[in-house]
């Protein structure tokens, strides 16, 4: 993900004007590469058009898009965002967007997502802390009456709620040392035709964890599933 800064700072969601998440946040864009990777393995067009990325990668961009539940497999690869800008402030689950058209503040959020309209066997959170805590007052204003158990928190429920029957999600900042998190979802996707979900993961966890440079979990078992792990990863 990447995009133009803003000039200003910009107001955290839902949390007034002294609440502000600086524009530094937006500096450092996830690389592309392991959405490429997925697609071509998945046999998506040679023209890339199953991967939107850059500056076509906007919050009012993927809240326009009408066809969303057309994909079975949903991928998203920037930054979550699950702390405050501010300590005192109460933090609301995003996904870091590029800036949109007028009203887009580069966020993509907790009540955003659990509005959108999926149909998805699976959705991807290559993202840091994406199945981080949500507070009560996020999933308030998003239409939730009550909190949930952890493995439910964070951006994990909103999708959930959308409509992802499956959703793979990170518990810490995914590193990029030794191509990691690309060999990861590369081997992921490369199980063979019936291979579950969950033992998909697996086997890809496992590949990395029999090489010496990855095999510290700090590489590999940052990301769970939650939702059905037995479903067939790929048809």
């Amino acid at each position: 993900m990447t995009g133009t800064k803003p000039l200003q700072v910009q107001p955290a969601l839902a949390g007034g004007q002294n609440c502000l998440w600086a524009p530094a946040i937006w500096d450092h864009p996830i690389l592309a590469d392991e959405l490429y990777t997925a697609a071509r393995t998945l046999g998506a067009g040679s023209g890339g058009d199953a991967v939107v990325t850059g500056d076509a990668f906007t919050d009012t961009a993927l809240l326009g898009m009408d066809n969303l539940d057309q994909y079975r497999i949903l991928h998203f690869a920037t930054h979550g965002l699950v702390t405050a800008p501010q300590p005192e402030c109460p933090p609301r689950p995003a996904l870091l967007t590029s800036f949109g058209a007028d009203g887009s503040d580069g966020l993509l959020s907790f009540g955003e997502i659990f509005d959108l309209n999926l149909d998805a066997d699976l959705v991807i959170l290559s993202a840091c802390d994406t199945a981080g805590a949500a507070t009560i007052g996020a999933t308030r204003e998003a239409g939730v009456s009550s909190g949930g158990g952890f493995a439910l928190d964070g951006l994990v429920r909103a999708f959930l709620r959308a409509g992802g029957r499956s959703v793979v999600a990170s518990h810490w900042p995914v590193p990029d040392d030794y191509d990691a998190t690309n060999r990861l979802i590369d081997g992921f996707f490369k199980a063979s035709a019936g291979t579950s979900i969950a033992a998909a993961l697996q086997g890809s966890q496992q590949s990395l964890m029999d090489q010496a440079e990855t095999s510290h979990p700090f590489y590999w078992a940052a990301f769970a599933i939650i939702g059905d792990g037995g479903a067939p990863l790929r048809r």
